[in-house]
């Protein structure tokens, strides 16, 4: 054997020797790669489940629903207590509205609820924050409705209230003259 042999056979071993070691680095990394992925999604699990508050689905409109057939038809004294009115005059006076000029169900508010959250705002002077709890409508919804409920009970105010005129004299016309209605 001569020198040129003796380095073709240590060439080739070592080329021969190193394709072995190149395939096993590349599983090597591979494998490092798949555990670095799994460890990833592992941690976003983690806080995913643990700092993000998660909150069951509620369904909004059973829950209103409820609590308006809870008011309106339930026990007589709990619509009297939270409304200030009976059963058979909240129905009377929703009829009335919807009748005279038009208290008009909205595409997601029927009559009867905007009717209830505004006797319930005025029967215990709530404000729109309050109230949204409990119907589950945004203040925005809630506080135009109150507005509509409003504006047509002053429509029909005057065929339900008669108002009074009193003829003052002396002292007291001068110290009522400062309300004095137009």
């Amino acid at each position: 054997m001569d020198w040129e042999e003796i380095d073709a056979n240590i060439v080739d071993t070592a080329i021969t020797s190193r394709k072995p070691k190149r395939e096993e680095f590349k599983k090597i990394i591979k494998i490092a790669f798949v555990c670095v992925v799994y460890m990833i999604m592992g941690v976003v699990a983690w806080h995913d489940n643990s700092h993000f508050v998660k909150e069951p689905i509620r369904k909004w409109e059973l829950e209103r629903r409820s609590h308006l057939n809870r008011l309106i038809r339930g026990l007589e004294i709990d619509c009297f207590e939270q409304l200030r009115v009976s059963k058979s005059v909240f129905f009377k006076l929703c009829r009335n509205l919807q009748e005279g000029d038009g208290l008009v169900r909205t595409r997601n508010v029927p009559i009867t609820q905007a009717m209830v959250m505004f006797l319930h705002i005025v029967a215990h002077n709530l404000e729109y924050r309050v109230v949204h709890l409990d119907y589950y409508r945004s203040k925005e919804t809630i506080s135009s409705q109150f507005n509509n409920v409003l504006r047509d009970v002053m429509k029909v105010s005057e065929d339900y209230l008669k108002f009074h005129t009193y003829n003052l004299e002396g002292l007291e016309a001068i110290k009522w003259s400062w309300f004095e209605v137009s």
